[in-house]
């Protein structure tokens, strides 16, 4: 039913329910939604295959023992996320240092890429060949020369099948290998070796009392290895020079970093911890004296709110008969207040009569000098009309 407060109102229906909803729109006004996928040229619909993406990644681990994806400054580069590989697979860029198996297997394959792009290129030169530093023909036979070295290491039959258990570590390897030599040496008992000093000739000498070590030495493996350097070296060269140019800017950014460089010399970081220690007493002292500061502020602020509370504790007492005082007169303010702006009203009607009033007597102080005017004339015409009738009756 509708409310009684509506009851008095026309317009209003009472005996019907009431209703707080309408019915549905017509088919036409309704909104029509189309079911499916949308279809649009712009998204790309990729097939992906579980099985191989399980096969692809079967086996690999991720390591996040190591994870760092900070921006900071130092010698290693920062990682993320570390891949487990196995001896056999290439270390990526910013891994960990490559071990000797590692390395030689990078090389064979470099080795081979490098011969498999000179033979290409072989084939594709002509006669009038382009004069540059380095031929193919020339960078043939060095590629050979550098498969020949890798061959003649023989790290196969070095490291054999136990190889791979010391490889980050080769001297230390060589060391115990050593080192277990001359045990089993000392080890041999004085027997044997009594008897194979019987056997030996005075002259010859004795291999069962030292171990012999055969060192070879190449000069044209030692004189490429300074050619590679210095080739190297070289080829550095030119790409700062390519990248520096005749830029005065560049070369002034050079000194400077030459300049910023020299400060790390062991006297002048020596010089800058002694300033550093003297900044770290005096920022103790600074912090000390700043502490005292602060404490005296607060001393000073807990003053100040006992002060406060103090004075909160005097008006504890009689702000609650305050209270029930100002309850009580809460109806006379009320009343005061209404009879004030009762005589406000009052003052201002009263100013507005007095201003009427003025207006009226201005207006009466005119109609009296009208009506002088008029008596004056009236009495003038009853003179003459008076002087008039007396000539008459004469």
């Amino acid at each position: 039913m509708a409310d009684p407060k509506y009851a008095n109102l026309p317009g209003i229906d009472l005996t019907s329910p009431d209703t707080f909803e309408t019915s549905d729109l017509p088919e036409d006004d309704q909104e029509q939604t189309e079911s499916g996928e949308p279809v649009s040229d712009t998204i790309e619909k990729l097939d992906v295959n579980p099985t191989e993406a399980y096969n692809k990644f079967k086996g690999k681990t991720v390591d996040a023992q190591f994870a760092d994806f900070s921006d900071r400054i130092g010698p290693a580069r920062r990682t993320g996320y570390d891949v487990m590989r196995t001896e056999y697979e290439m270390a990526g860029e910013g891994d960990m240092p490559e071990t000797p198996q590692q390395k030689y297997q990078r090389l064979q394959h470099e080795i081979r890429q490098l011969a498999e792009e000179v033979n290409s290129i072989k084939e594709d030169v002509k006669a009038e060949s382009v004069t540059e530093a380095l031929t193919p023909v020339s960078m043939a036979k060095q590629t050979e020369y550098l498969q020949q070295q890798l061959n003649d290491l023989h790290l196969d039959k070095v490291l054999g099948g136990n190889g791979a258990v010391n490889l980050a570590d080769p001297q230390g390897a060589l060391q115990k290998r050593l080192l277990m030599q001359l045990e089993s040496f000392k080890a041999k008992p004085t027997e044997a070796v009594k008897s194979t000093q019987k056997a030996v000739t005075p002259g010859a000498p004795d291999d069962a009392n030292h171990v012999t070590y055969k060192l070879y030495y190449r000069p044209e493996q030692a004189k490429y290895s300074n050619n590679a350097k210095m080739a190297d070296l070289e080829q550095r060269l030119e790409r700062i020079e390519a990248l520096l140019g005749n830029n005065p800017e560049k070369v002034e950014a050079v000194a400077l970093l030459s300049a910023k460089t020299k400060i790390l010399d062991p006297i002048h970081i020596e010089h800058i911890e002694g300033r550093l220690q003297l900044l770290n007493q005096k920022l103790g002292q600074v912090a000390e004296k700043k502490t005292t500061v602060e404490q005296v502020e607060k001393q000073n602020k807990v003053s100040e709110l006992y002060e406060i509370v103090k004075k909160w504790d005097s008006l504890a007492n009689t702000l609650p008969h305050i209270v029930d005082r100002l309850s009580a007169l809460k109806d006379l303010h009320q009343q005061a207040l209404q009879f004030s702006q009762a005589l406000k009203q009052l003052d201002s009607a009263q100013q507005q009569i007095q201003k009427h009033l003025l207006e009226h007597g201005d207006v009466l102080k005119q109609v009296q000098g009208t009506l002088q005017e008029n008596m004056s004339s009236i009495l003038a015409a009853c003179k003459n009309l008076e002087g008039r009738i007396s000539s008459l009756k004469k």
